[in-house]
C-alpha cells in the first residue's frame, strides 16, 4: 500500500507539472507580441484579424529561409521573403581566388546540381580566355550534365514528397540518386563534389564500365519513376495536396522572369538548351517538357517529363561520344607540359592552369540547370583572380514567382508549393 500512495503522489506530481507547463505555454502564446513571434495584429471589419507571423526557417520546409507570412485565418495574403541565412557570398569570394579555385567552390551553390552550375563557369571562362572545348568532352558534358539534372530532380521530388507527407517517396527519390552518385564517383572520383567540368573541357575520362553501367541505370531508373508517379503523385493523398494549389499564371511566370520548372509548369516553352545552343544538344533529339496546369502539380510533371527526356538525351550521347581524344582544347593542351599531355587522354592536372592570367575582358556563361537557368558573367583584369563575378541562379530567379503563387493558397499548402519551385536557399544566398 506504501508503494501505491508513493506512485500515485508521483502521478500526482507529473500531473500537476504537466498542467504547469500548459500554463505558461498558455502564456507564451498569449504573449506572442512581446516575444517577437507575430509581428503585428490588425481588426477588419466583421471580427476578421490578419496576423503577420514566421515561417522558417526550418527544413525541409523552408530551408535556410524565413519569410513573414501575413494571414486572414489560414489564408495567405501577404509574403516578404527574409533571406540571407546561408551567408555564402559566393560573388565576393570568387574574386579573392585563383579562377580555376572557383570551380570547387561555385559548385557549393548547387551540390545536386554541381556539373551544370560549373559548367556555366567554364562558358564563361572559355568566352573571355578564347578556350575552345574538345569534341570528346562536349558530349561527356552532356551526358554528365543530364545525370547531374536528374540528380537534381530526384532530390527535389524527395524532399517534395516529405512535405507532402510521403515519406515513401523521400525513400525512393533518394535510393534512385545513390545509384545516380556512384556513377558520378566512377567518373570522377567524388560522389557529390566531382568538380569536374574545366575551363575548355573535362578534368577525367570515365572508364568502360561508366558506359555499361549508366545504360543499365536509365532502364531502370525509367521504371522506377513509373512507380514513384503511381505511389507518390497520383496517390489521392499526394495528388491532391498539389492539384490545383499555388496557382502561377502565364503571364505571371513571363512578368515575374520564372524559370526552370516554375515557368514551364505554367505554360512556357523555354529552356537554355534550345536558346543558347551551347554543347551539343543540337545533335540529339528531345522535346522540351511544357505544363498549362500552373499548379504545383504541374511543376512536378515537368520534372518527372524531364527525367525521361534527360535519359532519351544520355542514351544519344553514350552512343556518340568518342572513346578516345584529348579531354581539353588546343588552346589549353599546349600549356600542359609534354609529359603530362601524353595523359591528357585520361587525366588533366591542374597545374599548368595555375599560371594562365584572364585577359581583360567579359565572358557570360548560361546553362539550364534542374532548377532553371544558370548565368555567370565573369570580368578579367590581366591577373590570376576574376576582377568581378555576377551570379544569377534559378532559386533567386524563381523567388519572386514562388511569393506570388503563395498568396492566395491555405497557410498549410506551403510546403507543398515551395518544394513544387525546387526551391534551394544555398542557390539564393549566393
Amino acid at each position: 500500500m506504501a508503494a501505491l500512495g508513493v506512485l500515485a503522489h508521483a502521478v500526482w506530481r507529473g500531473a500537476a507539472e504537466i498542467y504547469r507547463l500548459k500554463m505558461d505555454n498558455l502564456s507564451l502564446f498569449m504573449r506572442t507580441e512581446e516575444y517577437g513571434l507575430i509581428l503585428k495584429e490588425e481588426r477588419l471589419e466583421g471580427g476578421r484579424r490578419v496576423l503577420d507571423i514566421f515561417w522558417g526557417p526550418q527544413h525541409p520546409s523552408s530551408g535556410h529561409t524565413r519569410f513573414i507570412i501575413e494571414v486572414d485565418g489560414d489564408v495567405v495574403v501577404n509574403v516578404t521573403p527574409d533571406p540571407g541565412y546561408v551567408h555564402r557570398t559566393m560573388e565576393k569570394l570568387g574574386e579573392t581566388r585563383h579562377w580555376i579555385q572557383n570551380i570547387p567552390l561555385f559548385e557549393r551553390l548547387s551540390l545536386p546540381d554541381a556539373i551544370n552550375v560549373t559548367w556555366a563557369y567554364a562558358l564563361a571562362i572559355e568566352r573571355l580566355a578564347k578556350y575552345d572545348v574538345s569534341p570528346r568532352a562536349q558530349y561527356l558534358r552532356v551526358i554528365m550534365g543530364e545525370l547531374s539534372r536528374i540528380s537534381t530532380h530526384l532530390y527535389d521530388l524527395g524532399l517534395h514528397a516529405i512535405m507532402i507527407g510521403s515519406s515513401t517517396g523521400f525513400m525512393w527519390a533518394y535510393g534512385l540518386r545513390e545509384l545516380l552518385v556512384q556513377l558520378w564517383a566512377m567518373a570522377s572520383g567524388s560522389r557529390t563534389t566531382p568538380t569536374w567540368v574545366l575551363p575548355g573541357g573535362v578534368r577525367t575520362a570515365p572508364p568502360d564500365a561508366f558506359y555499361e553501367q549508366t545504360r543499365g541505370f536509365l532502364d531502370y531508373l525509367e521504371k522506377k519513376v513509373d512507380e514513384f508517379m503511381r505511389v507518390v503523385v497520383k496517390n489521392p493523398v499526394g495528388y491532391y495536396r498539389l492539384k490545383d494549389v499555388g496557382y502561377l499564371s502565364k503571364e505571371d511566370a513571363a512578368r515575374l522572369m520564372a524559370t526552370g520548372p516554375g515557368a514551364r509548369g505554367s505554360g512556357i516553352e523555354w529552356d537554355a538548351r534550345r536558346a543558347y545552343k551551347y554543347g551539343v544538344y543540337d545533335e540529339f533529339e528531345w522535346e522540351v517538357c511544357v505544363e498549362d496546369g500552373g499548379d504545383a502539380l504541374a511543376r512536378t510533371m515537368v520534372r518527372i517529363c524531364e527525367i525521361r527526356q534527360s535519359a532519351r538525351i544520355i542514351r544519344q550521347a553514350l552512343d556518340r561520344v568518342p572513346r578516345d581524344g584529348p579531354l581539353v582544347g588546343e588552346a589549353l593542351l599546349h600549356r600542359i607540359p609534354p609529359k603530362q599531355r601524353e595523359k591528357a587522354n585520361e587525366l588533366i592536372r591542374l597545374g599548368a592552369l595555375f599560371t594562365t592570367m584572364l585577359p581583360q575582358g567579359e565572358g557570360v556563361g548560361v546553362t539550364e540547370g534542374g532548377r532553371g537557368r544558370y548565368y555567370f558573367q565573369v570580368f578579367g583584369d590581366g591577373t590570376e583572380k576574376p576582377y568581378r563575378v555576377r551570379i544569377s541562379t534559378p532559386s533567386w530567379q524563381n523567388l519572386r514567382a514562388m511569393i506570388r503563387a503563395f498568396i492566395g493558397a491555405r497557410l498549410m499548402d506551403l510546403p507543398a508549393i515551395y518544394g513544387s519551385f525546387g526551391y534551394f536557399p544555398p542557390e539564393q544566398d549566393r
